[in-house]
């Protein structure tokens, strides 16, 4: 009942999720998903941002406010906010889907955000820029193909 009130229901979002998977315009589809995806990613109670952060936290050996992290297939900056809430304040991200970057710009913790369908084109920044390259929840069938692996890293 209570994801009802803030938005779509649980089969509703489980639908919209499903239909990402396979589609042949992902970054459109992205565009028009941009505005509602926080709500909706809370339906679900997704929790991958943080794990990976957790993850990210453990294995960097610095302290979190000097590393430089390129967050891949960033959307609507998610992952950010966990970063910063952990501490990482140099922050970079990429997406493929402009509506997703409004979206990330708006939240103002990146310092650098690019346009880039990753897979398709090369990132925007020499290799080695970054200390750690995150992708949560973006690596799946119709969406960031495995190809773009090596590049990342």
């Amino acid at each position: 009942m209570m994801a009802q009130e803030e938005g779509r229901s649980l089969s509703e979002v489980r639908v919209r999720v499903g239909a990402s998977h396979g589609i042949t315009d992902l970054a459109h589809f992205c565009d028009c998903w941009a505005r509602d995806y926080d709500k909706d990613v809370a339906v679900l109670r997704y929790h991958a941002p943080r794990l990976a952060v957790d993850c990210l936290t453990q294995a960097l050996s610095g302290p979190p406010h000097t590393a430089l992290i390129l967050d891949a297939a960033c959307g609507t900056g998610l992952v950010a906010a966990e970063l910063q809430a952990q501490g990482f304040l140099q922050l970079h991200g990429v997406d493929g889907s402009p509506g997703m970057l409004e979206q990330a710009q708006a939240r103002g913790l990146y310092q650098r955000l690019s346009l880039c369908t990753l897979g398709q084109e090369p990132l925007p920044s020499p290799e080695g820029t970054f200390d750690a390259v995150l992708t949560v929840g973006a690596l799946s069938d119709g969406q960031v193909p495995c190809s773009a692996i090596p590049e990342l890293l």
